[in-house]
């Protein structure tokens, strides 16, 4: 039963980082018909609208028609939580904006429930060309 547990968060960890790099869509089949969504503050999405699918589906293809290019890879983990029936890892992404490189790093944690993504919480920020997190002038 662990093991299937394990298996399971691998695989929407795997099949949710394959949604945001090629198949928006692919919302419509991992998400619970309830979702929650937690983003950290200010955020483009309003967070209390995205609760089913078909808008996890819509914010994903939205957010991802900013970028020239938004490609997600993991490189650590992800680490799956068996009792809990969560799936979190650190991420990085390969963006171009208006021509331009501009990488993120970031932490996701999913849970999950028969098979479905019930919750969802992410945190980013770009990061230099040698990957160390950027900061603002001055600081």
């Amino acid at each position: 039963m662990i093991n299937d547990i394990y298996r399971m968060g691998l695989d929407l960890w795997t099949r949710w980082t394959e949604m945001w790099n090629r198949d928006p869509s692919l919302a419509r089949e991992l998400v619970a018909p309830v979702f929650t969504l937690h983003l950290t503050l200010p955020s483009r999405a309003e967070q209390t609208a995205i609760t089913t699918p078909e808008a996890v589906h819509e914010w994903v293809a939205q957010h991802c028609a900013r970028f020239d290019r938004l490609v997600f890879s993991t490189e650590v983990g992800p680490f799956v939580d068996t009792v809990r029936g969560v799936v979190a890892g650190p991420w990085n992404a390969d963006t171009i904006v208006e021509g331009k490189p501009q990488p993120v790093c970031g932490m996701d944690t999913i849970a999950f429930r028969d098979g479905r993504i019930t919750e969802y919480w992410t945190i980013s920020k770009p990061v230099d060309a040698f990957g160390r997190w950027a900061t603002s002038p001055g600081k």
